[in-house]
């Protein structure tokens, strides 16, 4: 059943991702817009973005249909109960995910668009968290790490936390230079996660 519900919770998440992808494409925005930024670590962390969510999409599905893997990706620890916490964490992002999607409308981007700024979004799961999508992303992180403890994922969880608050710094900086005041009052009011 938590195998069910995993594959289920990778259908939405990748569903979601290109089916707003693709929407915003037909209007002739721009969202996948990685690698724009001057310092050379946080090109590095965004251009790894993609590949990262692809290589864990696949160690998800191999450790789901029980495909053998080399003997460092076995598991540490199963615990039934960790499992269903780890679902309850992913489905819960997925839903944070999903209102950070409908609050953001048209200005969704992976990445920093120096070409396109849009209004700063301040509304909905925004009044609420600065950063809904990599909240959404380190919870579903932590819940599949919690149903398939294994080192790998441990690792790529760390790695994917670490990498994305150093993203979101950077966001930051970038966000402070484009809406000024505006952005300040609104930092002032909302937590960087929640």
């Amino acid at each position: 059943m938590i195998n069910i519900l995993v594959i289920v919770s990778l259908i939405i998440f990748y569903t979601l991702f290109i089916g707003r992808t693709i929407s915003l494409a037909r209007n002739g925005i721009k969202v996948i817009v990685l690698g724009g930024v001057s310092n050379k670590i946080n090109n590095l962390l965004e251009n790894l973005t993609l590949p990262f969510l692809i290589l864990w999409a696949i160690l998800i599905l191999l450790k789901v249909f029980n495909i053998e893997i080399p003997i460092i990706f076995d598991l540490i620890i199963k615990n039934s109960y960790l499992s269903y916490i780890g679902v309850i964490l992913c489905y819960m992002g997925l839903a944070i995910f999903l209102s950070a999607l409908i609050s953001f409308g048209n200005s969704w981007r992976v990445g920093i668009d120096n070409n396109n700024q849009g209004k700063l979004v301040t509304a909905g799961v925004f009044k609420y968290s600065r950063n809904p999508i990599f909240l959404f992303m380190d919870i579903y992180f932590i819940g599949i790490t919690l149903i398939y403890p294994t080192p790998i994922f441990i690792l790529m969880t760390l790695i994917f936390v670490v990498g994305s608050h150093k993203q979101i710094l950077n966001e930051e900086k970038h966000l402070e230079k484009i809406y000024k005041e505006e952005y300040l009052n609104y930092k002032k009011q909302t937590r960087r996660y929640l």
